[in-house]
């Protein structure tokens, strides 16, 4: 694989956003609504474009593998809380 070395300033918002400079989202070919992976690496936030849906379930990592029934509990389980902190229930 070929190394390329690209910069870009960007500041983080109040929401914890951040813009990914035109000239590394066109290198990358990002378009709305395309999924990133973010993990640390020493001193760093690396941020790398996921291809797949395989790829975004396989960064979490279980050692022994999750059915999908408790994947689905699981998901539920947590939109619920998010939408319950929401609104403050």
């Amino acid at each position: 694989m070929l190394s390329v070395t690209m910069r870009g300033l960007s500041t983080l918002t109040q929401k914890g956003q951040v813009v990914i400079p035109k000239d590394i989202r066109d290198h990358f070919a990002l378009k709305p609504s395309d999924k990133l992976s973010f993990r640390v690496l020493d001193a760093k936030i690396v941020a790398e474009p996921v291809d797949s849906t395989d790829e975004v379930f396989g960064m979490f990592g279980s050692a022994g593998g999750i059915s999908k029934a408790k994947m689905k509990r699981v998901i539920r389980e947590q939109t619920v809380a998010k939408f319950h902190d929401k609104l403050n229930l």
